[in-house]
Protein backbone atom coordinates (compact mmCIF):
# COMPACT_ATOMS: atom_id res chain seq x y z
CA UNK A 1 0.00 0.00 0.00
CA UNK A 2 1.40 3.71 -0.70
CA UNK A 3 -0.35 6.74 0.94
CA UNK A 4 -2.47 8.76 -1.81
CA UNK A 5 -3.99 12.01 -0.15
CA UNK A 6 -5.43 13.22 3.38
CA UNK A 7 -9.09 13.84 3.10
CA UNK A 8 -11.13 15.96 5.31
CA UNK A 9 -15.24 16.14 5.24
CA UNK A 10 -16.66 19.46 5.21
CA UNK A 11 -20.04 21.00 4.84
CA UNK A 12 -19.97 24.05 3.08
CA UNK A 13 -17.34 24.58 -0.12
CA UNK A 14 -17.44 28.06 -0.09
CA UNK A 15 -16.77 28.24 3.27
CA UNK A 16 -13.88 26.30 3.13
CA UNK A 17 -12.25 27.54 0.28
CA UNK A 18 -12.10 30.58 2.38
CA UNK A 19 -11.27 29.03 5.23
CA UNK A 20 -8.36 26.73 3.63
CA UNK A 21 -7.48 28.92 0.65
CA UNK A 22 -7.50 32.42 2.30
CA UNK A 23 -7.18 32.26 5.56
CA UNK A 24 -4.46 29.31 5.53
CA UNK A 25 -2.96 30.04 2.03
CA UNK A 26 -2.93 26.53 0.89
CA UNK A 27 -3.15 26.36 -2.95
CA UNK A 28 -6.04 25.18 -4.72
CA UNK A 29 -5.09 22.63 -7.54
CA UNK A 30 -8.85 21.84 -9.07
CA UNK A 31 -12.18 21.37 -7.78
CA UNK A 32 -15.47 19.85 -8.96
CA UNK A 33 -18.76 20.16 -7.50
CA UNK A 34 -18.49 18.07 -4.01
CA UNK A 35 -14.23 18.48 -4.20
CA UNK A 36 -11.95 20.94 -3.02
CA UNK A 37 -8.41 19.91 -3.81
CA UNK A 38 -5.30 21.86 -1.87
CA UNK A 39 -1.49 21.12 -2.68
CA UNK A 40 0.31 19.64 1.01
CA UNK A 41 3.61 20.32 -0.14
CA UNK A 42 3.64 17.64 -2.80
CA UNK A 43 0.40 15.26 -1.65
CA UNK A 44 -3.41 16.49 -1.89
CA UNK A 45 -5.37 17.70 0.55
CA UNK A 46 -9.09 16.88 -0.61
CA UNK A 47 -11.81 18.59 0.79
CA UNK A 48 -15.23 16.50 0.57
CA UNK A 49 -18.18 17.90 0.66
CA UNK A 50 -20.62 16.07 3.17
CA UNK A 51 -23.97 16.69 5.22
CA UNK A 52 -22.95 17.31 9.14
CA UNK A 53 -20.52 19.14 10.58
CA UNK A 54 -18.21 17.23 13.19
CA UNK A 55 -17.26 18.63 17.10
CA UNK A 56 -13.82 18.98 18.39
CA UNK A 57 -15.15 17.03 21.38
CA UNK A 58 -11.68 16.16 23.51
CA UNK A 59 -9.81 15.78 20.84
CA UNK A 60 -6.85 14.54 22.14
CA UNK A 61 -8.50 11.68 24.01
CA UNK A 62 -10.57 10.69 21.30
CA UNK A 63 -9.67 8.44 18.20
CA UNK A 64 -9.12 11.07 15.31
CA UNK A 65 -7.23 11.87 12.80
CA UNK A 66 -5.21 15.38 13.31
CA UNK A 67 -3.54 17.31 10.38
CA UNK A 68 -0.31 19.13 11.48
CA UNK A 69 1.01 22.21 9.33
CA UNK A 70 5.01 22.92 10.02
CA UNK A 71 5.42 26.21 11.10
CA UNK A 72 9.24 27.89 11.35
CA UNK A 73 7.43 30.17 14.83
CA UNK A 74 4.44 28.65 16.19
CA UNK A 75 4.22 31.88 18.34
CA UNK A 76 3.87 33.91 15.00
CA UNK A 77 1.93 31.66 13.29
CA UNK A 78 -0.56 31.54 16.35
CA UNK A 79 -0.76 35.07 16.02
CA UNK A 80 -1.37 35.74 12.46
CA UNK A 81 -4.07 33.11 12.23
CA UNK A 82 -5.73 34.44 14.87
CA UNK A 83 -6.24 37.59 14.14
CA UNK A 84 -7.58 36.34 10.59
CA UNK A 85 -10.71 34.51 12.60
CA UNK A 86 -8.84 31.11 13.30
CA UNK A 87 -10.36 29.23 16.41
CA UNK A 88 -7.90 27.36 18.66
CA UNK A 89 -8.25 25.73 21.43
CA UNK A 90 -4.95 27.16 23.21
CA UNK A 91 -4.93 30.37 24.77
CA UNK A 92 -1.49 30.14 23.49
CA UNK A 93 0.95 28.19 22.06
CA UNK A 94 2.03 25.12 24.26
CA UNK A 95 5.89 24.66 25.45
CA UNK A 96 5.88 22.03 23.55
CA UNK A 97 5.61 24.68 20.48
CA UNK A 98 2.34 23.52 19.02
CA UNK A 99 -1.40 24.92 18.74
CA UNK A 100 -4.62 22.95 17.80
CA UNK A 101 -7.38 25.06 15.78
CA UNK A 102 -10.83 23.83 14.80
CA UNK A 103 -11.87 24.77 11.37
CA UNK A 104 -15.51 25.73 10.35
CA UNK A 105 -16.58 22.18 10.19
CA UNK A 106 -15.44 21.03 13.79
CA UNK A 107 -12.25 19.40 12.13
CA UNK A 108 -8.97 19.28 14.46
CA UNK A 109 -5.63 20.38 13.05
CA UNK A 110 -2.09 21.54 14.29
CA UNK A 111 0.23 24.35 14.01
CA UNK A 112 4.36 22.59 14.74
CA UNK A 113 7.25 24.07 15.18
CA UNK A 114 10.37 21.87 15.23
CA UNK A 115 13.63 22.11 16.31
CA UNK A 116 16.44 21.40 14.66
CA UNK A 117 15.24 18.22 12.83
CA UNK A 118 13.90 17.54 9.30
CA UNK A 119 10.97 18.65 8.41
Amino acid sequence: MKFSHVMVFITDKEKARTFYGEVLGLVLLSEDDKRLVYDMGGHELVLFETLRPTSPGAYSEEARTVLVFHVDDVDKAFHELSARGVKFLHSRPTPQKYAAFVDPFGNVHEILQTFGGSD
